[in-house]
């Protein structure tokens, strides 16, 4: 008897941690999937100038992501263009930063810094010590890359990192908190600009042969006929694909997701001043009705032969973009 209740003791213990066990595991389960996801984005592009000893970022905030990430090991994708403007560019541009400045301006500097503003939110991430700071300098060690000196490379470079995250620390003085990041190379990829007409080498008015003969783009039919439909390469940045018709390519079009710029600097997700950048040039497509917004816009360099298209949302947030001829006056007839 007496050892009949020592094993329905043992047995309850047992049983009791076995569901201490699961419960633990449950709750471990719960924390790690709130965690960040730790993928990071930094578009080093436009909105950068050189400022004698560092790099200054005016774009959108990006402190709060990385601060979020402290201690960690992250992948990160940094988006470089060989040409970083000069800073006075920046302050008298309207807020719009096109490439004109210093070529092979990252090679200045071995690790390079990059400055940007804080805000609330990311401050809130920091000790009570680093708290009053107001701009967060951000250190790139390890192999840094962007693209190579030369015209006959592509103006823009994805780099896909694995980045340790290092501790925010106090910076050279009250109003700076410094950060480092320590890169590991994984796998980089050019990345052209859609013109009015061209992506990189391929061109609209090219056959699909010689895109393939010629340029060494190899392209897959993924939707449409061999006479007419759309095509995608897995050389291209995601989100690139190019509508043809009588087998030869019409349009260039860019969807999200996507890191593509035109040549003026124009990306999607953002509301860029279209109107002083293409001086008042473009063509506006508008829903039915007095004081609507646009739904596209087109800048002709020559009109029916060369354009740039433009799909808005009603927030007047870029979705998509083209590039082609007459082909972005008219409906595309296969789908």
């Amino acid at each position: 008897m007496k050892r009949r209740a020592q094993q329905g003791r043992r047995y309850r213990w047992v049983l009791l941690a076995s569901v201490w066990l699961v419960m633990a595991v449950n709750v471990f389960a719960e924390s790690a999937s709130v965690r960040p996801s730790g993928n990071v984005q930094l578009d080093l592009r436009t909105d950068v100038g050189w400022e004698t000893d560092h790099f200054r970022y005016m774009g959108q905030d990006f402190s709060e992501a990385l601060l979020m990430q402290a201690g960690q090991t992250v992948d990160l994708t940094l988006l470089t263009h060989k040409t970083v403007p000069h800073r006075c560019m920046l302050d008298f541009s309207h807020d719009y930063c096109d490439d004109r400045g210093h070529l092979d301006t990252w090679g200045r500097s071995a690790e390079p810094v990059v400055c940007a503003g804080t805000t609330p939110a990311s401050r809130s991430l920091l000790t009570a010590e680093q708290a009053g700071a107001n701009q967060l300098c951000i250190t790139f060690r390890g192999g840094f890359s962007y693209p190579a000196a030369g015209a006959g490379v592509a103006p823009d470079l994805a780099s896909h990192y694995r980045a340790r995250v290092g501790e925010p620390e106090s910076g050279a003085d009250p109003e700076t908190v410094a950060l480092t990041l320590t890169l590991t190379l994984d796998s980089e990829q050019p990345l052209h600009r859609l013109s009015s007409d061209c992506y990189g080498s391929v061109c609209t008015g090219d056959t699909l042969s010689s895109v393939q003969a010629t340029t060494k783009v190899p392209l897959e039919i993924i939707s449409g006929k061999g006479v007419c439909g759309r095509v995608r390469s897995d050389q291209w940045p995601v989100g690139l694909s190019a509508q043809f018709r009588d087998s030869r390519i019409a349009r260039l079009q860019v969807k999200p997701p996507s890191f593509i710029r035109t040549d003026t600097g124009v990306a999607l997700g953002e509301s860029p001043p279209l109107y002083e950048l293409y001086e008042d040039e473009l063509e506006e497509t508008l829903e039915a009705g007095p004081g609507s917004l646009p739904v596209k816009a087109v800048y002709w360099q020559v009109r029916g032969e060369k354009g740039l298209q433009f799909f808005f949302d009603s927030n007047l947030q870029l979705t998509a973009m083209a590039a082609g001829g007459e082909s972005l006056t008219e409906e595309w007839p296969c789908r």
